[in-house]
C-alpha cells in the first residue's frame, strides 16, 4: 500500500498533467455556455441594529438573528471572450428562521432568543468571471465579482412573537412582517472539473459572498386602535456554498 507522501506525489503529478497545455473538448473558449445545477447552503453572517418602536423608542441590546437555509441552485456562465464570462446565480427560494433577542418582558428584564418567524428569499446574482486557465485544462477555476439582488417573500410571524406583542405591547391583531428588497455587491470563487479530458460533463463547487442589507418592519394594531410599527436594519451578508453537476455546450 503506497505511503501518504507517495499518494500525494501521484495526486500532484495528476493535477499538473491536468493543467498542462493541449486542446481538448473540455477547454473553455469564447462562445461556450456552461450550465450547472446543485444544492446550495446559505450561512448568514448576520447582525442588526437595535429595534425601534415607531422610530421613537429604542429597545437597547435587542437584535435579530437569521438562521441558515438550503435549496437547489442553478448557475450558468456565458464566455463572451477567452478567459472571461458572465455568470448568473439563481435558486429555488431559500427559507430562513428568524429570532429576536433582548426584548423586555413585563418586568423590563431582557428575554433570551424568541422565535420571530420565517422568511423566504431569492438571491439572483450576476458576476463577471475570470477563468485563468481557460484553454489549457479540463480543471477550470474561476473568480467573479458583480451585483446581487435579493427579494423577500412569505414573511411570517411566529405564534410566540404574536403572544409577546399581545402580552407586552398591547397588540390586538396578529403582526405582519415585511423585509425590503436589497441590492449589493457580490464575489465568488468556483471550480469546474470535467469528468475527463474529452467530457463536457463536469462537477462544480462554488462559494459566494453577498452584501445583503435590508430593513425589517413589524406592524400590528393595538387595542386603542393605534398601529404600532417596529423596525430594524438587518445585515444578512451570507456566505453561499454550492456543490453540483454541469454541462458545457
Amino acid at each position: 500500500m503506497p505511503s501518504a507522501s507517495k499518494s500525494l506525489s501521484i495526486a500532484a503529478v495528476l493535477l499538473v498533467a491536468s493543467l498542462g497545455p493541449g486542446q481538448s473538448l473540455a477547454d473553455y473558449e469564447q462562445g461556450d455556455v456552461i450550465v450547472r445545477i446543485g444544492w446550495g447552503y446559505v450561512d448568514p453572517d448576520d447582525d442588526s441594529d437595535w429595534l425601534e418602536i415607531d422610530n421613537v423608542a429604542t429597545l437597547p441590546d435587542t437584535r435579530v438573528y437569521v438562521d441558515d437555509g438550503d435549496s437547489a441552485t442553478f448557475t450558468a456562465t456565458w464566455l463572451f471572450a477567452d478567459h472571461f464570462g458572465l455568470g448568473l446565480l439563481a435558486a429555488i427560494p431559500f427559507e430562513h428562521d428568524l429570532a429576536v433577542a433582548g426584548l423586555p418582558d413585563l418586568n423590563g428584564n431582557p428575554l433570551g432568543k424568541v422565535d420571530l418567524g420565517s422568511i423566504e428569499h431569492l438571491p439572483p446574482t450576476l458576476t463577471v468571471q475570470w477563468f485563468p486557465v481557460c484553454k489549457e485544462s479540463w480543471v477550470q477555476p474561476y473568480i467573479g465579482f458583480g451585483v446581487n439582488f435579493t427579494t423577500f417573500m412569505d414573511e411570517d410571524i411566529s405564534n410566540a412573537a404574536n403572544e409577546y406583542f399581545h402580552d407586552v405591547l398591547d397588540a390586538a391583531s396578529p403582526a405582519s412582517l415585511r423585509l425590503d428588497d436589497s441590492w449589493g455587491l457580490a464575489g465568488e470563487l468556483g471550480i469546474d472539473i470535467a469528468f475527463g479530458p474529452d467530457s463536457n460533463w463536469l462537477v462544480n463547487a462554488a462559494v459566494w459572498y453577498l452584501d445583503l442589507d435590508t430593513t425589517a418592519k413589524i406592524s400590528f394594531r393595538t387595542f386603542d386602535g393605534y398601529r404600532t410599527r417596529i423596525t430594524t436594519d438587518v445585515d444578512v451578508d451570507p456566505w453561499v456554498y454550492s456543490l453540483g453537476f454541469g454541462y458545457k455546450f
